[in-house]
């Protein structure tokens, strides 16, 4: 499927990257379940609130979403990251619109004008 969506624009992967840099704490260019417990509350997850779930577990299930089906090892790539939004990127026609929520999803600041 990513073989037939169109290019993302400069704007859109520009965005992305300040999303993935937020959640890898670490720096280390992947997203782990220690960076993300630092900026996801599990708490809140219904399945944790119902105690069928841990909050590691939460995170570990949150963390598989972005991942190919392959390859769910806990860690997701910079890639990985990319080609998710990629998908979901293909369903929103303006820029501006995928800018709004990406930011709105993540809590990126918002655009500042002088």
């Amino acid at each position: 499927m990513v073989t037939f969506q169109p290019p993302m624009s400069e704007s859109r992967v520009n965005i992305i990257d300040k999303a993935f840099k937020k959640l890898d704490k670490s720096g280390d260019g992947v997203i782990t379940v220690e960076d993300i417990n630092q900026v996801y509350n599990a708490r809140a997850h219904p399945k944790y609130q119902s105690g069928k779930w841990t909050e590691n577990k939460c995170l570990e299930e949150f963390l598989k979403a972005f991942e190919p089906n392959d390859d769910k090892d806990g860690k997701v790539t910079r890639e990985e990251f990319l080609n998710y939004y990629s998908g979901v990127s293909a369903s929103i026609d303006e820029d501006v619109y995928f800018d709004l929520m990406m930011r709105n999803a993540w809590k990126l600041k918002s655009w500042t004008f002088l």
